[in-house]
């Protein structure tokens, strides 16, 4: 039996280098921001608070990444450096999927060739330190699709439970997640040595593992929950009444699929750049291959980013709104498509050339990041959110002589006094329907603190769980990035004492 020294060392020289670019994106991404930043991106704050009731679902999303930030927040003692973690975890599993998927087309050195390609895509690397919904998508997809090609491929049993419950936990994350599955759908359509798949039992035993994981959620949602959702959305995608008919149409269509481009031009230029050894007059041409195997691949990782791509195009021209940001979980199969388009076997040199391509790019973003994250400060990342949190805890304790247990304010502000003030109070943010409902008892029947950098937010805290005579004050907050100006933020709070709440 060979050890793991022997294993590695008999290894392509390129999987090797994926283990350690594994290695790195673990380490160095979640170092960076630790060391930069004070306080945790507001989308993170919000899923930790989310997370903290552990309910089944809230307004704005389905629950798994509140419950994954919540849980990962309580079991580390809500240190920041976890949460960090949290995504790069997301991000290196996703590319660990993306290997063994492309093992079942492709050679060990070319599937290693087709997993480092996310390392070319900016949300797997500078967008990364935001832990919010998109990132277990980069996980969950690319593991849900590794299922897919193992069952379809295999037809085991195993295989099939496996891709019902990756495919409930893709939903539990993101409705958005229906894309995939009308993509596995597409792909065994088009193919005739595929189509008895579907009268078969094993498709159908996915979609009950998936339909039992999704249960507990669906069942809140038909409760309420799903009016709930569809206010909020409807609050928050809502087209302005003056646009035009190319704003409403065109222009969300545009920004996509310009956004679409860009992250395949990069990638695509350093499987060019690579395979030509930086000889311009030697760029080959991408080509379809002959290899049945390789075509398989093609189609199959062309008709995962396609289908999604093609939907949200019809949808953006239809006049519905669509954001760049649903494009994150699209392109895991990227890689698997440039390596079939490039059939010839790769030469020692151009490997090399891939993983010195792989290396600047992955140096150059975290030199970005970590630069930015130094010099220019803004609130999101550099306000002092431990200290505020505890002066603001000990000033409601002084006001009203009970230490703080719940508060009532934006998305921002509730999250981060959950996550940062003593004894980890409960959060309600004041636009999440669910949370308010859930909260707003417990509010009324023992008071609590309003906080917000709007005074809007306040008011309406004050309307509906305090009265006007709700002791108020406003707080002056400096900050600043390691090497950047100092700046102000002005934070309003309203101290709702149980005695004076309706």
């Amino acid at each position: 039996m060979k050890t793991i020294p022997q294993t590695v060392r008999d290894m392509p020289p390129v999987v090797r280098f994926l283990g350690v670019v594994i290695v790195c994106q673990l380490v160095l991404w979640t170092l960076v921001p630790s060391l930069l930043y004070t306080v945790l991106p507001l989308d993170s704050l919000e899923a930790a608070a989310w997370g903290s009731g552990f309910s089944l679902g809230n307004a704005k999303h389905p629950p798994l990444t509140g419950w994954i930030a919540g849980l990962t927040a309580s079991a580390t003692g809500h240190a920041d450096w976890p949460i960090y973690l949290l995504s790069q975890l997301c991000v290196t599993g996703g590319m660990a999927c993306i290997y063994f998927m492309a093992r079942e087309f492709f050679g060990r050195e070319e599937s290693a060739l087709a997993a480092l390609a996310p390392q070319f895509i900016f949300y797997y690397n500078v967008t990364t330190p935001e832990f919010n919904v998109n990132l277990p998508m980069l996980l969950l997809w690319p593991a849900a699709a590794l299922c897919f090609v193992r069952a379809y491929k295999h037809d085991r049993i195993r295989d099939w439970i496996l891709l019902g419950i990756c495919s409930g936990l893709c939903f539990l994350c993101k409705y958005y997640s229906v894309l995939l599955f009308l993509s596995f759908a597409v792909f065994l359509l088009i193919a005739k040595e595929r189509r008895r798949l579907i009268l078969s039992a094993g498709p159908w035993i996915a979609a009950a593992c998936a339909c039992l994981v999704v249960l507990p959620h669906m069942m809140w949602a038909l409760n309420g929950g799903l009016a709930m959702m569809e206010e909020y959305v409807e609050s928050r995608m809502s087209s302005s009444a003056d646009a035009s008919w190319f704003q409403l149409h065109i222009a969300g269509v545009l920004v996509i699929l310009g956004n679409a481009a860009l992250v395949v031009l990069i990638p695509l230029g350093a499987f060019l750049l690579a395979r030509a050894s930086f000889r311009p007059a030697r760029l080959e041409r991408p080509r379809m291959p002959a290899d049945p195997v390789r075509r398989e691949a093609l189609v199959f990782a062309a008709v995962m980013t396609g289908v999604p791509l093609l939907v949200l195009t019809v949808i953006g021209l239809s006049g519905n709104a669509i954001r760049a940001m649903w494009l994150v979980p699209l392109f895991f199969p990227l890689g698997i498509l440039l390596t079939a388009l490039f059939p010839a076997e790769w030469t020692p040199k151009q490997a090399w050339w891939f993983r010195l391509e792989v290396t600047a790019f992955f140096i150059a973003c975290l030199v970005g990041v970590a630069v930015a994250g130094a010099v220019h400060s803004t609130n999101r990342k550099n306000f002092p959110a431990k200290r505020f949190a505890a002066d603001v805890s000990r000033l409601y304790e002084e006001k009203t002589g009970r230490p703080l247990e719940i508060m009532i304010g934006d998305a921002w502000a509730s999250g981060l006094m959950r996550h940062y003030a003593p004894g980890h109070p409960q959060g309600c943010i004041w636009d999440n329907r669910g949370e308010v409902e859930r909260l707003g008892p417990t509010l009324r029947r023992c008071g609590g603190l309003a906080v917000s950098d709007d005074p809007k937010d306040i008011e309406f805290a004050v309307e509906h769980f305090g009265t006007p005579d709700s002791p108020r004050m406003s707080l002056e907050i400096e900050y600043s990035a390691l090497l950047g100006k100092k700046r102000t933020k002005t934070i309003h709070l309203a101290f709702l004492d149980s005695s004076a709440a309706k």
